[in-house]
């Protein structure tokens, strides 16, 4: 499950761990996650539901970040110096036979430093491996209704690489938004790729709009199941 808690989770603390104990993750991405008075009341949530695993990008106090928690043991990778000041945005987790890339982008243009490291890393092509998050973007016309993404080439990349869109090739043609603005435009931004081995995996990958029409967040979560 990934899922974008919007500035750390703020008052929504107890609505956001409802939905997770919904959806019962085994292994959880959250975006947007801070080190602030919630960061330890989620850790020791976690644990209490059996996450015996979690990481986070950054410790820095007031930068949305990436934190990872799993059921299931996990060796945690940043890129600090890779990525300079675009380090909070990636957190690698190595299982014993899957790599997982939780990605928070930036806006605009920001985007490219991320970009340009995750398309020129050979550390990605783990045959079973996965980027999942919140990219900020997607196709033009495909994932919105204009033109209006940054970085959509950068996007699109991924799949020219050999990922795959878990969630477009399995809805071809179809419109679903994971976040809308404040005039009500729709935009698919939460995604996730996986390789052509684990995409074999794949039985279910679908939003949950309900924490975003309930005011859990102003995201939809995002779920991919695995047989």
């Amino acid at each position: 499950m990934t899922f974008n808690i919007r500035q750390g989770g703020g008052n929504r603390f107890d609505s956001i761990i409802n939905s997770i104990k919904t959806h019962n993750p085994d292994v959880l991405v959250l975006t947007e996650f801070r080190e602030n008075k919630n960061s330890k009341k989620f850790r020791d949530e976690f644990a209490q539901l059996g996450f015996i695993s979690s990481a986070v990008a950054t410790i820095e106090k007031g930068l949305n970040t990436v934190f990872v928690a799993s059921k299931t043991a996990f060796v945690p990778e940043t890129f600090h110096k890779e990525l300079s000041d675009q380090g909070h945005r990636l957190l690698l987790v190595h299982f014993e036979e899957i790599t997982i890339a939780g990605v928070y982008f930036g806006q605009k243009a920001e985007k490219e430093v991320l970009f340009n490291f995750i398309n020129n890393a050979s550390l990605f092509y783990n045959p079973k491996s996965l980027i999942i998050g919140d990219f900020n973007t997607g196709k033009h016309y495909i994932d919105e209704t204009g033109k209006t993404f940054h970085c959509s080439k950068d996007f699109e990349q991924l799949e020219e690489n050999g990922f795959i869109d878990a969630w477009r090739s399995r809805n071809a043609g179809n419109k679903e938004y994971s976040w809308y603005s404040s005039v009500g435009n729709g935009f698919r931004i939460d995604h996730t790729f996986v390789t052509p081995e684990l995409n074999e995996h794949v039985e279910n990958v679908y939003y949950s709009h309900e924490e975003r029409e309930n005011g859990v967040s102003d995201h939809s979560a995002m779920i991919i199941k695995f047989r």
